[in-house]
Order: structure tokens, then sequence, then C-alpha cells
């Protein structure tokens, strides 16, 4: 990472849809769909295996799964697949920018956590 020219960020914004792909799919799509599943499983499919109340925290765990994007691995990836290292740490930099703003909002809708 550090044999990169950091120089070329500014010709990011030449190609978005990178950026805008990895944000949608991180904090639009990705939680959601976990949820989703989660419950479907766990309230549907598995009703009969588990209780409501273990249910319950098994969904609270994969909904905190479901919303935390693993932003490591994408080095690898990206290192793997022969991509551009530069590209890979603006997106990595974004994605951990949109972490400290969204996770907590987005976890505390899906969870129904309330001040009540």
């Amino acid at each position: 990472m550090f044999r990169n020219d950091f120089k070329s960020v500014k010709y990011i914004s030449k190609n978005p849809k990178g950026l805008f792909v990895t944000w949608i799919v991180n904090w639009l799509i990705k939680p959601f769909t976990m949820y989703g599943i989660a419950c479907l499983f766990f309230f549907v499919l598995f009703r009969a295996f588990i209780p409501v109340e273990l249910a319950t925290e098994y969904l609270a765990g994969a909904v905190l799964l479901g919303a935390a994007p693993c932003t490591a691995m994408v080095f690898v990836w990206s290192s793997l697949t022969q991509g551009n290292p530069v590209y890979t740490v603006v997106q990595v930099a974004t994605n951990d920018i949109i972490i400290l703003f969204a996770f907590g909002p987005i976890v505390k809708f899906l969870l129904g956590v309330s001040t009540d």
C-alpha cells in the first residue's frame, strides 16, 4: 500500500461507479437483506427449534454483522484480483467514514431500539 502513487487519488472522481456501488450495497441493501434473511430463518424456518428469546438474540447478532462491512478484506480481495490499490484505499476510507455515521442509526432502526 505504501508503494502507491497517492497523487492519483484526484483521478478517482473520473470513475465513481465503484464507490457508489460499494456505498449502496453496504448501506442500503446488505443490512436490510441480512435482517430479512435472519428473520426468515430464526422466526419462520427454525421456529420449532429455537425459542423466541434466543431467536431475538440471534437476530441482533445477525443485524450487527450485516450492518458492519468487513473493510479489511477489501485490501486482500483487491490484491488478489490485481485491482487498483489507490481506488481500494479510497473505497475503504469513505466506507469507514460512513460507518461512523450510518452504523448506529441503521442498527437502532433494524433492532427497534428506542429510548422509551
